[in-house]
């Protein structure tokens, strides 16, 4: 088609609600017509330019990234038609910056989901719509983080919550939002701590709100292990702990707390196969810095049997046509997808994908960083109501077996 023709491509260093450059791309048609999306580096790669410090060697800085997509990347898609999604894609996979294979896959994911956003808007259509024509779309159920380790030491990364009893994306939102708000004074704006005393102040918050955890408001939680992991060993707060100890430590924490999800809890793949055996019963093993949205990855997870959901980023999956192919890797095992929106809260692309896609959940940042994914998620519900075969958010759809 002429009009969705790529005439145009333009990017530019933009920051995040913490103060992290991120990239945005914009595509522009022969129609007019512009599409926008912004991608940052998956494990961190550009976190460190806020600050000026200097990095490793091979990353390429985020306004190098810029200029670099206005030359080499704008070339080889001028002239491509941004709804031949396929097209696009093979294009950016030729192409790369720098040595750091992260922020290859974070521009690639720009321009891919910048070229869909400006082929959605030149059809007339929501993004949801045009990734999946014709097709039922189902909200996903919000994750939604009421509490993050400030310290590189802390035994755990993150914790959310999933309200399993709201009815509707509108009361799931003011209930997540409602308990964060609980929450703030006993972790302030980041806790130092993510550990046992966290996750108990979690559940007297949902107590006191009058749900039971769990049952009515799931709490899922973020080891991230690969931060912590030091040549076979695991250092955080409480010391140096091999693979056989921080198991143990994972198993103790399972038996106490009523968790539904834990996610990342080992660094290694064989070790965590022998972990989900034992948990699977109780709680749902998500995995995600190790599968890094690789359906080869997923694939290889499912036959081994080392976690049963995935958490799928566009960033590290590098492209619309990736993060769809690690769909449905994990989709073909039955797993529970979950979909990390942006940490910029600004673009909104993968609200509508994991509503196409039917994704399980989106995990939202905490309470400032979130809003524009929870809004997005409003508005979506919304226009899906007026639809004849409408879908809400389902209480039923539960990470828990």
């Amino acid at each position: 088609m002429r009009g969705t023709t790529v005439g145009g491509v333009t990017a530019r260093r933009v920051w995040t609600l913490d103060g992290s450059p991120a990239l945005e791309v914009e595509i522009e048609l022969a129609c007019g017509v512009r599409g926008r999306a912004m991608a940052c580096p998956a494990f961190g790669a550009w976190r460190s330019f806020g600050a000026r410090a200097a990095v490793g060697p091979h990353c390429m800085p985020p306004s190098a990234a810029a200029r670099a997509i206005h030359t080499v990347f704008a070339a080889a898609l001028r002239g491509l038609d941004a709804s031949a999604q396929g097209e696009i894609d093979d294009a950016l996979s030729e192409l790369k910056l720098g040595d750091d294979p992260w922020v290859t896959r974070a521009a690639r994911s720009a321009c891919s989901i910048a070229a869909a956003q400006a082929a959605a808007r030149a059809a007339g259509v929501p993004l949801y719509r045009y990734v999946r024509p014709g097709e039922p779309a189902r909200m996903p159920m919000p994750m939604v983080e009421v509490a993050a380790a400030a310290a590189p030491a802390s035994p755990f990364r993150a914790l959310a919550v999933v309200p399993f009893a709201a009815d509707g994306m509108d009361e799931a939102l003011a209930i997540s939002i409602a308990l964060r708000r609980v929450l703030a004074e006993t972790f302030g704006t980041g806790s130092t701590l993510i550990d046992e005393r966290a996750i108990e102040s979690v559940l007297r918050a949902i107590e006191q709100m009058g749900f039971i955890p769990a049952e009515e408001i799931g709490i899922a939680l973020d080891v991230g292990a690969a931060r912590l992991y030091r040549a076979g060993r695991y250092a955080c707060a409480d010391g140096m702990l091999d693979s056989d100890g921080w198991g143990e430590r994972l198993l103790r924490v399972v038996d106490a707390y009523p968790l539904s999800a834990i996610e990342d809890p080992l660094a290694d793949a064989a070790r965590l196969a022998q972990l989900v055996p034992l948990v699977d019963h109780r709680v749902r093993v998500v995995g995600d810095d190790l599968f890094a949205s690789d359906p080869e990855r997923i694939a290889a997870a499912v036959a081994d049997g080392s976690a049963a959901a995935a958490t799928l980023r566009p960033e590290a999956a590098g492209s619309l046509s990736g993060l769809r192919a690690a769909f449905d890797a994990a989709r073909l095992a039955a797993w529970p997808v979950l979909a990390a929106a942006a940490v910029s809260g600004e673009d909104t692309s993968l609200v509508h994908l994991a509503t196409a896609w039917q994704a399980s959940y989106i995990k939202l940042g905490g309470v400032g960083r979130g809003f524009a994914d929870a809004n997005e998620l409003l508005r979506i519900e919304a226009m899906l109501r007026r639809a004849p075969s409408a879908q809400r958010v389902e209480a039923a759809a539960r990470l828990v077996h």
